[in-house]
């Protein structure tokens, strides 16, 4: 058994020195998935709105099916933001390490989640029609979470940016070749 700073996981070394953009990156995606996880905390802490969405949704439940209906979805909603801030915490320290397969997965989330964020813009400036709202009433985003999606759209894009960085390809390349 080796000992654990013996492991060939370390952030960088000597001849292959973590670069201010990659350091950088990993801090900003730290702080898009610090803000992610407030915004998702703050939507769940709404419960009068979260009962009211499963009322209109099923308005034959009586009220304590309801009570249920929304802790159920709050404490599942939970669970899965602390499993994906996890997995971005993990990712975060793998890019650091220099394991070019998080830098990929980290690329690929930034782009989705700028695009995503893009359309609820969109959607949000254009109005989205009558009938979708009535129906689907979680579906129109409060201004608190459109601006919380954009600061962590900016976020994204800060990180997108800087792993493509000629430095920080020169980094992964190098911790590539030194395993």
């Amino acid at each position: 058994m080796t000992a654990p700073w013996t492991r060939n996981d370390a952030p960088a070394s000597p001849s292959n020195p973590l670069p201010r953009s990659v350091w950088l990156a990993r801090w900003l995606w730290l702080a898009a998935t610090a803000v992610g996880f407030v915004r998702s905390v703050i939507q769940l802490s709404d419960r009068r709105t979260l009962t009211e969405q499963v009322r209109q949704l099923e308005p034959e439940l009586a009220q304590h099916e309801v009570d249920a209906a929304v802790n159920g979805g709050i404490m599942f909603s939970l669970l899965v933001s602390i499993a994906v801030a996890v997995l971005y915490v993990f990712l975060a320290t793998r890019t650091a390490q220099g394991r070019n397969w998080a830098r990929v997965i980290i690329l690929v989330l930034c782009g989705l989640l700028v695009f995503s964020t893009a359309m609820t813009l969109l959607t949000t400036a254009v109005g989205m029609p009558e009938d979708y709202v009535r129906m689907f009433p979680g579906l129109t985003p409060d201004p608190l979470s459109v601006i919380l999606g954009v600061v962590i759209a900016a976020l994204d894009v800060a990180v997108f940016v800087l792993l493509l960085r000629p430095e920080s390809g020169r980094f992964f390349a190098a911790a590539r070749k030194s395993r």
